[in-house]
């Protein structure tokens, strides 16, 4: 939303015909706020502007795009049908509504505009958008047709490139995303996203050092974005290697100390470091700046409910913290349920652990399956879990 306006703003301008009334005066004003990008305004005019001509499709239009800055998608889409009702052969005004409708997370209808915008028109534009909701749809094939379709009509498309190697990635391709990344790459050797993608790549086939190598050609590139360094922190905590995941969170956090999920993250290493004092700040830090971040919640009842140093423990705070976790997610993500049981056994609530673990022991993820049957057993013999 930061440049298709000035791109599209002209072509319909200039070939919008207007009654002799004062409809095109008032459009201009319009014209002259939407370009400075003072949507509200613009929409004023432009309402006065069909007041005067119900039928100024241009007004219309214009006002729809309006909508759209203010990220008011519905107006924007109402305003838009009613383009393509004066106008149903403007590529321009599907495209824009079928983009209002991904951004109100309607898919299927942006799928069908798009569809409709393509058969008018062929344009790279055009495809990276449906490519994108097709991803969001997970119809990675139309996604990856898309992407297709691009590099054939530009072949040193770098978002081409790396719209593929995202899908693949999610597809488990590795191998065919580190191809898209080095294609990327002979594009723009210094395209940060390529090394970003072809790291998590390489992070999918376990190869850590060349993923973590990536990510430093990353940082060195953009050695402000805290992305950067999030990444290459999660990628030495596969390697098990919290104290400089635990740096690169440190530094993340400095240059964007308002995120919650970067607290909570360094917490995480926190404990593993077997820095609790530490790790309880930071949850509590991450509560603080996001109430509704259920993890922090989640992982703050953890450590208080099952760490083996008995200093830290407080079986009260754990139950009313992973109660909030599990309401947050209306109770229906398992492991936050496995952590409210073991605050419950802490708290020695253990009619309570019992009845919740053996609700969710079939549920947990296959990795941390075998352990919640080994929690549920302790519950039943009136043990605690504790974490190794």
């Amino acid at each position: 939303m930061k440049t298709w306006f000035s791109v599209f703003a002209a072509v319909l301008w200039f070939s919008t015909a207007c009654r002799a009334d004062n409809s095109q005066d008032l459009a201009a004003m319009g014209m002259s706020a939407f370009q400075q990008h003072s949507y509200k305004l613009a929409i004023g005019y432009f309402d006065d502007a069909l007041k005067a001509n119900t039928n100024y499709v241009g007004a219309y239009y214009f006002r729809g795009l309006s909508y759209m800055g203010e990220k008011n998608f519905d107006q924007a889409i109402a305003d838009l049908s009613h383009a393509l009702l004066l106008n149903s052969n403007d590529w321009k005004a599907y495209y824009f509504r079928g983009w209002s409708y991904a951004d109100n997370h309607q898919y299927q209808h942006s799928i069908g505009d798009l569809d409709r915008a393509l058969l008018l028109q062929t344009n790279t534009e055009l495809l990276l958008l449906r490519a994108s909701v097709h991803t969001h749809l997970t119809n990675y094939d139309g996604a990856i047709g898309d992407y297709n379709l691009m590099l054939q009509l530009n072949p040193t498309s770098e978002l081409g490139y790396l719209g593929r190697a995202n899908v693949f990635n999610m597809e488990g391709d590795y191998g065919s995303a580190i191809m898209d990344c080095n294609l990327a790459l002979l594009v723009n050797q210094d395209l940060p996203g390529a090394y970003k993608e072809r790291g998590a790549a390489y992070d999918g086939e376990k190869r850590y050092d060349m993923a973590i190598a990536d990510y430093d050609k990353v940082i060195g590139l953009t050695p402000n974005d805290p992305t950067a360094y999030l990444g290459r922190a999660m990628l030495y905590a596969e390697e098990e290697n919290y104290s400089n995941a635990e740096v690169d969170c440190s530094k993340a956090i400095t240059l964007n100390p308002g995120d919650a999920p970067l607290y909570d993250s360094r917490g995480f290493y926190y404990c593993e470091l077997g820095n609790y004092g530490a790790a309880i700040q930071d949850y509590k830090t991450a509560i603080a700046l996001d109430p509704g971040f259920a993890s922090s919640y989640n992982n703050l009842a953890w450590l208080l409910a099952v760490t083996s140093d008995a200093k830290w423990r407080n079986g009260q705070k754990a139950v009313e913290y992973a109660k909030k976790a599990c309401d947050l997610t209306k109770w229906n993500d398992p492991t936050f349920i496995d952590t409210y049981a073991a605050a419950n056994a802490e708290a020695g609530n253990f009619k309570e652990a019992v009845k919740w673990e053996g609700k969710i022991v079939d549920l947990m993820p296959e990795k941390n399956r075998d352990e919640a049957q080994k929690a549920l057993h302790l519950y039943q013999q009136g043990q605690p879990y504790r974490e190794k």
